[in-house]
């Protein structure tokens, strides 16, 4: 029998404006789209932040002093024979909003590619040197396309 629901999504919001953030079950959706393969029931965790909360993660786990759009943080923990804790999305409300206006993205879209984007993380994959970033540009253009949006990278044709 297949597992009508593959993922348990906890949210927090803690940022002063939650307008325009997306429901549970929009997230649950592009996650889904991104876990569609797994089987075990996969519990991820979702902050959503202010620029100075994620400007704090990002320095104390990346040592970078800057605010950023989303954190991934794998843990990858089984936590009975059915169960997986993924990790953790921590996403910054603010510069997504200033990345959709930047890049001309519909705000959907872009709250979507960054989830897409963090959960590929979560499941091991990087953007580390080109080879990775290639393909892993190449699978959330495929997702982000499947759910009928454009596709967030432009290929070059090798």
């Amino acid at each position: 029998m297949k597992k009508k629901n593959n993922i348990i999504l906890t949210i927090q919001k803690n940022c002063k404006n939650t307008k325009n953030i997306p429901k549970k079950y929009i997230f649950e959706k592009w996650i889904k789209k991104v876990l569609y393969k797994k089987k075990n029931v996969n519990l991820i965790n979702i902050r959503i932040v202010d620029e100075r909360e994620m400007k704090n993660i990002n320095l104390k786990y990346r040592g970078k002093n800057k605010s950023t759009n989303i954190l991934s943080f794998k843990f990858d923990l089984f936590i009975n024979k059915n169960q997986t804790l993924l990790g953790d999305l921590v996403l910054c409300k603010k510069i997504i909003e200033k990345e959709s206006l930047k890049y001309q993205k519909t705000l959907e879209s872009r709250w979507a590619h960054m989830i897409i984007h963090g959960t590929l993380h979560l499941l091991g994959y990087d953007h580390k040197n080109k080879k990775e970033k290639k393909i892993m540009e190449k699978i959330e253009n495929k997702i982000m396309l499947f759910l009928n949006y454009e596709k967030p990278y432009f290929m070059k044709s090798s």
